[in-house]
């Protein structure tokens, strides 16, 4: 790729919806952060009343008081940062606080928190308050004219390679560790907490493999290779679903078997950022009439939060269709599996189906009939 073609596929402007999502759903994910910071806080503790270490002797620390003061402040901005209210300034003033206490002692560093840094960072230039936002919604109340719901794919890209960065880092440290890769430390992970284990509602053969050596001796195998697969496969449309997917299944499953702090539920709000950067560019078209299609219909308008479909009325008795955004219709039950496959929160449960020989006829079908047009 020459200099050119970067500078177009950076520079081209793009929708920053996937973004303004992503900044609401970071807000909480601030907050889960703060939250032990907070509780010994609450107690009477802060990070110099137990071994720490500065990063470096000039950086500068706060009275006690200014810094408990400091993280509250952080939990306000967060919430208005998810609100979207005074956007700019709320995430840039959550970035700041966030990365300065991150920095107070190397013992505050966990790569978890330096990607939660790294995304409010990407998040506090790009703009990615004009959608979904409070902002938004005042300047419509008084009148102002619609702001560009576009904007420079850079923040978008350098997120896309951040996010498949940290897969493939993982991925590939386990693999190069021979400790790791032949299953020794997952198993003492699992051995060291065990209690936790027991305390799980699982009958006892499962618990009996799941502290069995032998088992991890596949299972880490398993592990590199998924983390592997989601780096390489979130990169290309046709792989692209399978790895959301399988980036969905990963992180509930490390979330209930290790201690990630907010890696998980930052790692699945940033798979927003893999949507196509469009909006509306589907058509949904349904009876108003037919209990089951407006239910469907209030169900894509209530969880279309990447603003993927517009909805279009048919005429009383005309069946349910989805039109993508090649200009192929699906009708029917094919149709309503799509529409869930495109939904954030319907998404994980959805995408399966998309295999299934009726689905997959009838979307080949309508392609085929758009390739060869009409007779």
């Amino acid at each position: 790729m020459n200099i050119a073609a970067l500078d177009d596929l950076l520079g081209r402007p793009v929708s920053m919806r996937a973004l303004a999502l992503l900044r609401v759903l970071a807000g909480p994910v601030v907050l889960l952060h703060l939250q032990p910071f907070l509780v010994d806080a609450g107690e009477g503790r802060i990070y110099r009343d137990a071994f720490y270490e500065p990063y470096a002797a000039w950086y500068p620390e706060l009275p006690d008081a200014v810094y408990v003061g400091l993280l509250w402040l952080a939990v306000v901005a967060a919430v208005a940062m998810s609100l979207g209210l005074l956007t700019r300034l709320a995430t840039a003033t959550t970035f700041l606080i966030v990365t300065y206490n991150l920095f107070l002692s190397t013992t505050h560093f966990h790569n978890n928190r330096a990607y939660l840094v790294i995304v409010l960072g990407v998040l506090a230039v790009a703009p990615c308050g004009r959608e979904l936002s409070l902002d938004a919604w005042i300047g419509r109340r008084r009148g102002r004219p619609p702001l560009d719901l576009s904007a420079p794919a850079w923040p978008l890209w350098l997120l896309r390679f951040e996010c498949a960065a940290v897969y493939g880092a993982s991925g590939l440290s386990k693999l190069l560790d021979p400790d790791w890769f032949g299953g020794t430390v997952p198993w003492q992970r699992v051995v060291e907490a065990r209690d936790q284990l027991v305390a799980w509602p699982l009958p006892d053969w499962a618990v009996s493999v799941l502290t069995d050596r032998s088992f991890y001796t596949g299972a880490a195998k398993l592990i590199v290779l998924t983390e592997l697969f989601i780096a390489v496969g979130l990169w290309w449309r046709g792989t692209r679903y399978a790895a959301v997917w399988v980036a969905v299944a990963f992180h509930a499953g490390i979330q209930g078997s290790a201690s990630v702090q907010v890696f998980s539920f930052l790692g699945i709000a940033v798979l927003a950022i893999w949507s196509v950067p469009s909006t509306r560019d589907r058509v949904l078209r349904l009876d108003a009439a037919n209990a089951g299609q407006r239910r469907l219909g209030a169900l894509v308008g209530g969880l279309d939060w990447l603003a993927r479909f517009r909805v279009e009325p048919v005429a009383p008795g005309a069946g349910l269709e989805v039109v993508d955004r090649d200009g192929s219709t699906m009708r029917g039950a094919p149709a309503v599996v799509f529409a869930l496959s495109r939904l954030p929160l319907t998404a994980w449960f959805a995408l399966p189906f998309l295999l299934l020989p009726a689905v997959r006829r009838a979307r080949r079908g309508e392609r085929a009939l758009i390739a060869v047009g009409p007779a």
